[in-house]
């Protein structure tokens, strides 16, 4: 975890006193993406062969012909990620499409919550219909599966390294930036005051039986943005998902592995053949997912 800089661990030491007073400045730092941040590791991208306007300042990228499939960074994140993807994709005749999520590369805005999040990726799938599958990452993942629970509009998604519950993910934030119980509670009450929704409504434990659909779940063991836990934890709620365990890879670089591009296409084309090598854990595999959870806490 980077060093937190002087002056938010002072604020953060004042939440033990005036908790209300800087839970919106938490808030704020939580929701507002910064656009020259360092991006994660980028890939070789090809040209796109269309820049798609989707209304509001939605922005959309389109690379090859046929059966459409959605590609959904996460926060901080951006459309290079998915270089080795897009080009696995047009390999196997689909067209990606990877979406610059609200406040991100060319979609407008200065802020990214879990409501314009979903509402943009509901508003994509609607103007693309229809699309084959969705490929998320991080929070792109999460927020992929909380739209299509509510309007469809895939038959396949995979969810590489995404959270399984908003709450928690403040939580961690919280934890990060050093603030106290009482500074943690005013912070997410902030939050769902500014957002108009609770952060609760976020969780996947309140959608099972509105995802019906084949989920794929790629995370590594050693992921220490997302913890795998969050993947058991998903995997363990939703009964149409299998799980794949990566080793070493941690939370970026999952994108940029062959082994697991190679899954990922496998699986967005319905095929099984793409697996050799790697570690899956089956359709309610109970005892598996407990175990990733053990070994989970062992390594802590």
């Amino acid at each position: 975890m980077p060093t937190v800089p002087l002056s938010i661990s002072a604020l953060a030491a004042a939440s033990h006193v005036v908790p209300e007073l800087v839970a919106p400045f938490f808030r704020r730092l939580m929701l507002k993406p910064r656009r020259h941040v360092r991006p994660p590791p980028l890939l070789d991208l090809p040209v796109a062969d269309e820049r798609l306007d989707l209304g509001d300042g939605l922005v959309a990228w389109r690379w090859g012909e046929g059966p459409r499939v959605l590609l959904v960074h996460g926060f901080e994140g951006n459309r290079a990620q998915f270089g080795a993807v897009i080009g696995a994709m047009l390999a196997r005749g689909f067209a990606a499409v990877a979406l610059d999520i609200p406040a991100h590369g060319e979609s407008v805005g200065h802020e990214l919550t879990a409501v314009n999040f979903v509402a943009a990726i509901e508003r994509t799938l609607e103007r693309l219909d229809p699309v084959h599958a969705v490929v998320g990452h991080s929070m792109g993942g999460a927020m992929s599966l909380f739209s299509i629970a509510r309007k469809g509009g895939a038959t396949r998604v995979v969810l590489v390294a995404a959270p399984s519950a908003l709450k928690r993910e403040l939580l961690r934030f919280a934890g990060a930036v050093g603030l106290s119980r009482r500074g943690t509670a005013a912070f997410i009450a902030s939050v769902e005051k500014h957002v108009g929704r609770p952060a609760d409504d976020f969780d996947v434990r309140h959608i099972v039986g509105k995802v019906d659909l084949p989920v794929l779940l790629i995370h590594d063991q050693n992921d220490r943005r997302v913890p795998v836990v969050e993947a058991a934890r998903a995997a363990h709620a939703l009964s149409t998902a299998e799980l794949m365990v990566t080793h070493g890879l941690g939370h970026n670089r999952l994108l940029a592995d062959k082994a697991v591009v190679s899954a990922i296409v496998g699986f967005v084309a319905g095929s099984g053949d793409d697996r050799e090598g790697l570690d899956f854990v089956g359709v309610g595999d109970l005892a598996a997912e407990h175990r990733i959870v053990e070994l989970h806490l062992e390594a802590r």
